[in-house]
């Protein structure tokens, strides 16, 4: 979101969620994704900039990368391109790079639809000096700024997967919808990140995915945990969200876990239950552990994961003018992003009923609309 967000369309919708009757509002209804299995296969479509939503005012893309370094630093780098402002296709690129010791690197830049230059057939997308390409069995993430250069390569462990045509949709006409496609569930990634006068190496693991929406998040999810574990053998990635109360605060859950290079399964039915929690100024009940528990295949997998380290609470509007900040904030949402590595111990059983047990430091988000 942008600083031209376009304030009387926004007023216009947060009267009309404010005034509209709850009982009403309880009896919306939503599609899971059809057909509910998963596959190892995204096609290339998919993964290209979908530019056909120009009139729809929702609209809202992103390509997303992560790499937990070998160094014990964390990437996030995402592009993205919004209907939400005065114009349509406002673009923005953010990175948050957390080094182990030391404060972390960041970079945002709002920018215009006459700098993309992006793929209806394929994933390449380019904005600025930014760019995210990729497919099949590898994914790219450049920068190339003065004030910030970031060089991302990962070479996929696991395929691209995603469960049915990767689409939820929501209302009894179906005519809005989110997607989500993971494009690197567990990869290796290469590379570097210079910023500060500061060069640090981001060989490690990573992870990408992407996906478009057609509907303002807030509207229809409350919360959204995520969490991605790679061991040197497995690989766990969980999303977990939490629906509005107007579609009964359903949730959508949708995982992967994978044991060498191949993907033993994906889950819809696992148990990410927050234990305990800590509050933070904003007034959000941070998750701060979990207990974890999924089959997939012929493994079952259990145990918990519990904070070590925080790494930060993103304010997401803090790039929005301040007047229409307090209107979306008293009105409407208010929302934050909260990332921290947590410790994980997990019992990993197959279908002999040979148990072995891993342990080690994940990531952890928990983000509230």
């Amino acid at each position: 979101m942008g600083e031209n967000m376009n304030l009387k369309y926004w007023v216009a919708v947060l009267a009309s969620l404010v005034l509209l009757p709850q009982s009403l509002l309880a009896a919306e209804p939503f599609f899971d994704f059809q057909p509910p299995e998963g596959k190892a296969d995204i096609p290339a479509a998919f993964q290209a900039w979908h530019s056909g939503f120009e009139k729809n005012k929702d609209y809202g893309e992103s390509w997303f990368f992560l790499a937990k370094t070998d160094q014990g630093g964390v990437l996030f780098a995402m592009l993205s391109i919004t209907n939400l402002g005065l114009r349509t296709f406002d673009t923005t690129c953010d990175i948050q790079f957390y080094p182990l010791k030391g404060d972390p690197l960041v970079y945002h830049k709002e920018l215009k639809r006459e700098d993309i230059k992006a793929s209806t057939t394929q994933m390449d997308v380019k904005i600025g000096g930014a760019r995210a390409w990729g497919g099949g069995m590898a994914y790219h993430f450049t920068l190339d700024e003065p004030e910030m250069k970031v060089s991302l390569d990962i070479d996929n462990v696991l395929p691209p997967y995603r469960f049915g045509d990767g689409s939820v949709k929501f209302y009894a006409d179906k005519s809005a919808e989110w997607t989500l496609g993971l494009n690197v569930p567990k990869g290796r990634s290469k590379g570097q990140i210079t910023a500060g006068g500061k060069t640090y190496d981001l060989a490690g693991y990573g992870y990408s995915d992407h996906g478009w929406t057609t509907v303002k998040l807030p509207s229809v999810i409350q919360k959204w945990y995520t969490l991605r574990i790679y061991d040197k053998k497995f690989g766990i990635v969980l999303h977990d969200l939490y629906l509005a109360k107007k579609f009964g605060s359903k949730q959508i859950r949708l995982g992967v876990f994978g044991v060498d290079n191949q993907i033993a399964g994906g889950m819809r039915d696992f148990q990410y239950t927050p234990t305990k929690w800590r509050k933070h100024k904003a007034g959000y009940q941070i998750p701060t552990a979990f207990d974890v528990s999924f089959k997939a295949g012929d493994y079952a997998v259990t145990g918990t994961v519990a904070e070590v380290k925080f790494l930060d609470a993103v304010e997401v509007l803090a790039q929005v003018t301040f007047p229409v900040r307090i209107v979306i904030q008293a009105f409407y949402s208010n929302p934050y992003m909260y990332r921290y590595l947590g410790r994980y111990d997990l019992d990993v059983t197959d279908k002999a009923g040979q148990k072995e047990h891993i342990s080690g430091v994940g990531l952890v988000e928990a983000n509230f609309f």
